[in-house]
């Protein structure tokens, strides 16, 4: 019967995942060459400069790399008559983060002459998502280059490489390769005569950064820039002791292996068996712990199961994503999600807590600006979530750190936070000031989408902050009247609710006289948008029920800001009987609903309540107090 309210739902990202997978969707961002897959260096961004050649005190091939976070590395060296890479690669904020369209990648470049070459792409630990295609995450991609050509071209047939990881760090991974020189084949070398001088170069990261070396190199195309490359001699490279078995081949064979798996898993998909799925993925997380892909569906479909009701499936998705997070602890954007989660479900302590460990570890101490990166973040999601005391508390981070404000990116977002921060409190004018100012200092810094965003957004905080004006003579007179109160007992503590009886008199008789008659006791709230508003008051408890009676709209002067209780109804406009919202900002959804529903009063005690409840929570009594000498009975319509 009830309708939900207008607005949009901002509806966590793993559920929408999980739900495109569950109804065989489709989704663009299969890797297929080095647009979409190779980590690209920002020519905006200041590169660290790279020696082309060892340092005297090294070994000969191994190679000292400036990384942001200290003295990363690379080593060459020969191993089962291959030649073997060792990297260890230390970039801001996804330390493996094996995210699906790119992840943490590694492109070894390769040339003889320097003009003509290939590159070798491994990717540590990709995220695995079925999508009905039988697309796997490839775990590496071989493609040639030549000067005289734009665009890399993407070989097919027998690998000349493979590759093995360990993403278990907070701060950094490792990656080593192994390369049968005899499968290169580019100019200057082939199979029965094998190069003696090699060039080579590495491009390492992420969508969060990239670390090109030496520094200098065009990674689309090295043949472009090859002084830039650093040179070194196969059979002078120091030799390890050969494993038992070639790595070559044992890699390649644990490489099918593990996509017939996928390829298993991505047919119980197929016939909904959800339960098979998740024995699946618990056998191959025994047999195969350091593996990302099993864990992330792990997590991603017991969040679904705990959403949308799944048979067969443990909804303690809680578990699911620690154990994702312990197995690459260093993807800042796994420690984002679980501190949403936590937000997400009230565990607003529990999240906090969580959120000082992470700007403790390794991933963030001592690096101001990593943390100051995470902090926002963490900001940005206390604000959406209800918690802008904690919000407030990363800003003060950024104020002991200035220096962070250097960079326009971080200094934009910084803004966007503290104006959403505004919007939340309920303090509109602030928001527009912010705005205003972003605009006006940052023109020059702003992509088009951005400016866009600020435009309507700004848009829309003006609206309140005229209606605020209007409002708050509104409130002059309610303070020199009898307004009654509906006082809400809930699990989370009391919320007092001043209703605004002259302006929706019949509305609040109907309040009044279902509080009378106990008619919310018991009830809970049923439905939770962040940064919206909160919805209870149906005896049903999913949105469909009612009084068993129907009120005319009573549409008035009064509009939504922070704290507004307003009437849910359907399409139709006199449609409105027990359920009622708290909206909970002047987010833009909020205000758009200004003049389209029916405002029956405001919170004027307990907003810190308000911001912590979620669905479920109960009311324990609402009771009608502070009435007029009348008797509150409502004029009703048919159900």
């Amino acid at each position: 019967m009830r309708k939900a309210l207008a607005g949009g739902l901002l509806a966590v990202l793993a559920a929408i995942l999980v739900g495109w997978i569950l109804a065989g969707g489709n989704e663009s961002g299969v890797q297929t060459g080095i647009a979409q897959d190779a980590p690209k260096a920002d020519d905006s961004a200041e590169k660290p400069d790279g020696e082309a050649e060892p340092e005297a005190e090294l070994p000969y091939g191994q190679y000292t790399i400036p990384f942001e976070r200290g003295a990363g590395y690379a080593r060459f060296v020969r191993q089962n008559d291959m030649l073997r890479v060792d990297v260890d690669v230390r970039l801001p904020y996804s330390a493996g983060d094996g995210q699906r369209s790119r992840g943490s990648c590694v492109d070894l470049i390769l040339s003889v002459d320097g003009l003509h070459g290939r590159h070798l792409f491994f990717y540590p630990n990709p995220i695995w998502l079925p999508d009905g295609r039988g697309s796997f995450p490839p775990y590496r991609i071989e493609m040639s280059y030549d000067k005289n050509k734009d665009e890399p071209l993407r070989l097919q047939g027998e690998p000349s490489f493979v590759g093995t990881s360990d993403i278990k760090f907070w701060d950094h991974w490792t990656a080593s390769i192994w390369i049968d020189l005899r499968y290169v084949l580019i100019p200057g070398n082939s199979p029965t005569s094998l190069a003696e001088t090699w060039h080579a170069g590495l491009v390492m990261g992420n969508e969060a950064a990239t670390l090109v070396y030496p520094s200098g190199l065009d990674v689309q195309n090295p043949g472009k820039t090859p002084k830039s490359l650093l040179s070194f001699e196969f059979a002078k490279l120091p030799e390890v002791d050969d494993e038992d078995e070639n790595p070559r081949d044992e890699l390649i064979k644990a490489e099918k292996e593990r996509y017939d798996a996928m390829r298993g898993i991505e047919a119980k998909f197929a016939v909904k068996d959800y339960a098979g799925v998740m024995e699946s993925l618990a056998e191959r997380i025994e047999s195969h712990p350091t593996e990302v892909w099993p864990h992330y569906l792990s997590y991603l479909l017991s969040l679904t199961a705990r959403q949308r009701g799944l048979p067969g499936v443990d909804t303690d998705y809680v578990k699911f994503e620690t154990a994702y997070i312990d197995a690459c602890p260093g993807q800042s954007s796994a420690h984002l999600d679980y501190l949403s989660n936590l937000l997400g479900d009230g565990e607003f302590d529990k999240a906090a807590e969580y959120a000082n460990v992470v700007f403790a570890s390794e991933l963030c101490a001592n690096r101001p600006a990593t943390e100051g990166y995470m902090r926002l973040q963490w900001a940005q999601r206390c604000i959406s979530a209800g918690n802008p005391e904690e919000a407030s508390k990363q800003f003060k981070f950024v104020d002991e750190h200035p220096e962070l404000l250097n960079d326009e990116g971080f200094r934009i977002d910084y803004a966007f936070q503290r104006a959403a921060l505004a919007a939340r409190q309920g303090d509109s004018k602030n928001a527009v000031e912010i705005y205003s100012a972003l605009i006006k200092d940052e023109a020059k810094n702003l992509n088009v989408s951005q400016f866009n965003t600020i435009q309507q957004l700004l848009q829309f905080q003006r609206q309140a902050a005229e209606q605020w004006e209007d409002e708050l003579k509104y409130r002059e007179e309610d303070a020199k009247k009898t307004n009654p109160h509906l006082v809400l007992e809930t699990e989370a503590g009391k919320i007092v609710i001043e209703l605004f009886e002259d302006d929706a008199p019949n509305t609040v008789a109907s309040l009044v006289n279902l509080a009378q008659k106990k008619f919310y006791d018991g009830l809970t709230f049923h439905r939770f948008v962040q940064d919206f508003m909160i919805q209870g008051g149906d005896p049903n408890g999913d949105g469909t029920g009612g009084p068993g009676y129907r009120l005319k709209s009573e549409i008035s002067r009064r509009n939504h800001f922070r704290g507004t209780v307003a009437m849910a109804r359907s399409n139709h406009p006199d449609s409105q009987g027990s359920q009622f919202y708290i909206c909970v900002s002047n987010s833009p959804d909020v205000i758009n609903l200004s003049g389209k529903y029916v405002v029956v009063g405001r919170v004027i005690d307990g907003m810190e309540i308000v911001d912590r409840l979620r669905v479920g929570a109960k009311m324990k009594t609402v009771r009608a107090e502070n009435l007029r000498e009348h008797e509150y009975k409502p004029e009703t319509l048919k159900e």
